[in-house]
């Protein structure tokens, strides 16, 4: 997408963090901008926040897991602004404290797909076929994570939901590439945002800590691994920009990552310098699963 300004964005999950710096950063390049959060305050503060610079703004509080609250929210955006030319599925959820898969309960499961994927797909399901009668160039950024391309022990419904936005979002990237509208796939790494406090949303009974849910570091302990150990709520003083992979950041730049990614209709958006040997690792690992070539 070469030109933003004067297209208009929907950004799930941006009352704070990265949606926040993704709904800032396009409405600094000039886009009208749909904030959407589950929470009605913080959606209308950086809604304010966006008009305050300038540019236009709505807020909408939303529950992506329901369907028919996203179909209300595209008939209230298009109502607004009369088209939608950029979709950012952005909000998500996560559990603490890490635990093994079979201390992870089913509604654990169901309630982080609910959200991590199925939120991604109510967005997709809503927007696209309207997004296709759009004439121009047109952009989708799915929110994925970097636990989607290596493997994070304990953490495994939150991987499990990201693999299924990239199995998604690797679909309809080439579906959509004949229809005008690029698709990128967002791989946060540690970025220091509220979604460690995810479980504020769920009944008091269905909480971690008031089901007293075994940490995985009870199995094994890791150290020097932030993203096992769960440092993320540690009150610390992060950059802007990660020099490690596992280094925690602000959620600052992503916006602008974000941003330059549509520009360019890039498939892939990490946040952190690549984990370049658990990668090549997995990739090692899948081309050794092949059968090997016959010596006759």
């Amino acid at each position: 997408m070469k030109e933003i300004k004067g297209r208009t964005a929907v950004v799930t999950g941006a009352g704070g963090g990265m949606g926040r710096s993704i709904a800032l950063e396009l409405a600094a390049e000039g886009a009208n901008v749909a904030v959407v959060d589950i929470d009605k305050a913080a959606a209308e503060a950086v809604a304010a926040e966006i008009g305050a610079k300038g540019s236009r703004a709505t807020a909408h509080a939303v529950d992506v897991s329901d369907l028919d609250a996203v179909w209300g929210l595209a008939d209230e955006v298009y109502a607004e602004f009369g088209s939608v030319e950029i979709l950012v599925n952005n909000a998500g959820v996560t559990l603490r404290p890490f635990r093994a898969s079979w201390d992870t309960s089913y509604e654990d499961y169901e309630w982080v797909m609910k959200v991590n994927f199925w939120g991604v797909l109510n967005g997709h399901h809503v927007f696209v076929p309207r997004m296709r009668e759009t004439p121009g160039e047109k952009h989708i950024v799915n929110t994925s994570s970097m636990a989607s391309l290596i493997s994070v022990a304990g953490h495994s419904a939150y991987s499990a939901a990201k693999s299924a936005v990239d199995g998604l979002s690797h679909a309809a990237r080439g579906e959509l590439a004949t229809q005008g509208i690029g698709v990128s796939i967002l791989h946060p790494g540690p970025v220091r945002t509220r979604i460690v406090t995810s479980e504020r949303l769920r009944s008091e009974a269905e909480r971690s800590e008031a089901r007293g849910v075994k940490p995985w570091s009870d199995y094994v302990q890791q150290p020097g691994n932030p993203i096992v150990e769960g440092k993320a709520e540690e009150p610390v003083t992060d950059p802007d920009v990660a020099a490690t992979p596992l280094e925690y950041i602000t959620p600052n730049a992503t916006g602008r990552l974000v941003v330059d990614a549509i520009k360019a209709n890039k498939p892939h958006i990490l946040t952190h310098p690549a984990p370049v040997a658990e990668l090549q690792a997995r990739f090692d690992a899948v081309l050794a699963g092949a059968p090997q070539p016959r010596q006759d």
